[in-house]
């Protein structure tokens, strides 16, 4: 058996639908199994990643995993939830948009009648996307995201409606606090399909009515529906119906003032928070298998790169040597220098000569310093390879002689013999050659204090 998997990413769940491909359509569109995972606010790539994984490894239930679907809100979810399946070693993975995952499964389901143009309006737990998209091109009209409704906010709604009413205990500890919540999420979810719910717990019963529910979400709910008009105006379209996907689906209040306020049939499919990844499964099936997947290097590589960096600096240092030493060694093959054992010979005595003005042909034949010299394809980053840029010591170009009023001094008459240079520090490299700085000034005589 072959299978399909398609997940949808969200803030507060990861869910996860398997189908056999080779399951037909039938009159109710494509069978799926389907589970959730709960996420949290700030890792849940990290969730959907380790969900995946999890499935590979349930082999008898899923079999042979043709393709992997996941459907992504935006650029940056789609970066991230790579990051993450690289850091599992999970390829044949394809990331598809969350509007054409579902427009892709409502479209095998028949849900979306004749209608050319629809506006998606997905509620999730962390906020609300609304997208207006042509149907037969799959083009996005326009889109909009935004906070200011969003299943969290329904379950604070609900939280402080009944902490207010002292209905129910403050909480003693965070732990208190996320039981607290969960309870108000589970109540939210219960009125759905109910007028009332009883939800008990630490602290007391958690009593509320379907009006009462109402009644603190109808702003929120108004101003989204106000919202979702804005982004039909601006798109310039006006569509045929609304999809509400998303767990906040469920909320029927949500159905009935869109359609008062959008004057157009509003369309829920059965299991709205499953849609994306149903959708993206169904994707994933259509496109190529051949899709390369980029794991992180084991350890044990990281590990030789470490040390082969290392290497690396060792042979750097150990070239800056040798290539100063290789420029001295041109160097003395171009101007022959006198044996650094040997004492060096007495300069030629030159008596009342005076210096020839430079000329500016002279000037230009002199050489021009040269500058360090860098590798421009050094510059260009490369993935996991340090790469050290050769280095190449400045040379100082001589110094011309400057034209003087009066005479030279003969010192070279009266000049004691050159010191010998002393013996090598490594013996089979050419040697640097330092300058022979003159002997310092005599200090003038101090006057002498009478008395002392």
């Amino acid at each position: 058996m072959t299978s399909v998997l398609g997940v949808s990413v969200g803030a507060s769940a990861v869910r996860v639908a398997c189908r056999d491909a080779a399951d037909s359509v039938d009159a109710t569109g494509p069978i799926f199994r389907s589970t959730a995972v709960a996420a949290t606010l700030e890792r849940p790539e990290d969730v959907a990643a380790e969900s995946i994984g999890t499935a590979l490894g349930d082999g008898e239930d899923l079999g042979e995993v043709q393709a992997i679907g996941v459907a992504y809100q935006d650029e940056a979810q789609a970066d991230a939830v790579e990051a993450a399946l690289a850091r599992e070693h999970i390829g044949n993975v394809h990331l598809v948009p969350e509007v054409t995952a579902a427009l892709e499964m409502l479209e095998m389901s028949g849900d979306l009648g004749n209608h050319s143009t629809l506006v998606f309006y997905d509620l999730g737990s962390s906020g609300l996307t609304v997208t207006v998209v042509e149907r037969s091109t799959g083009t996005v009209l326009d889109s909009a995201r935004t906070d200011e409704i969003s299943g969290d906010l329904v379950d604070r709604l609900i939280r402080d409606q009944q902490l207010e009413l002292q209905k129910i205990a403050q909480p003693a500890d965070e732990a208190a606090a996320l039981e607290l919540d969960a309870r108000c999420r589970l109540a939210k979810e219960q009125l759905s399909s109910t007028g009332a719910v009883c939800v008990p717990g630490d602290g007391g019963l958690l009593l509320l009515s379907q009006d009462t529910f109402e009644s603190l979400i109808q702003g929120p709910v108004e101003t989204s529906a106000r919202i979702t008009r804005d982004v039909i105006h601006r798109s310039g379209r006006r569509p045929d119906a609304a999809v509400l996907i998303g767990g906040g689906a469920y909320i029927p209040l949500v159905t009935s003032v869109m359609e008062s306020w959008l004057k157009i049939p509003v369309i829920v499919p059965e299991q709205p928070e499953l849609v994306a990844a149903e959708g993206a499964a169904l994707l994933a099936q259509q496109a190529p298998a051949e899709v390369v997947a980029v794991p992180e290097p084991p350890k044990s590589r990281r590990r030789g790169a470490v040390l082969a960096g290392g290497a690396l600096a060792a042979v750097a240092a150990l070239g800056l040597v040798l290539g100063v030493g290789a420029d001295a060694l041109e160097g003395s093959e171009k101007d022959p220098q006198p044996d650094p054992t040997e004492p060096e010979a007495p300069a030629p005595v030159i008596e009342n000569a005076t210096p020839p003005a430079m000329t500016s042909a002279t000037a230009a034949d002199l050489p021009s310093p040269v500058p360090p010299q860098v590798d421009t394809e050094a510059e260009a980053p490369t993935t996991g390879v340090a790469r050290t840029e050769a280095y190449t010591p400045y040379v100082q170009p001589p110094t011309a002689a400057q034209p003087d009023s009066g005479t030279q001094t003969d010192v070279s008459r009266n000049e004691p013999a050159p010191v010998p240079s002393p013996p090598p520090l490594i013996p089979g490299l050419p040697q640097l050659q330092l300058p022979v700085l003159p002997p310092p000034a005599p200090l003038p005589e101090l006057p002498r204090i009478p008395g002392l």
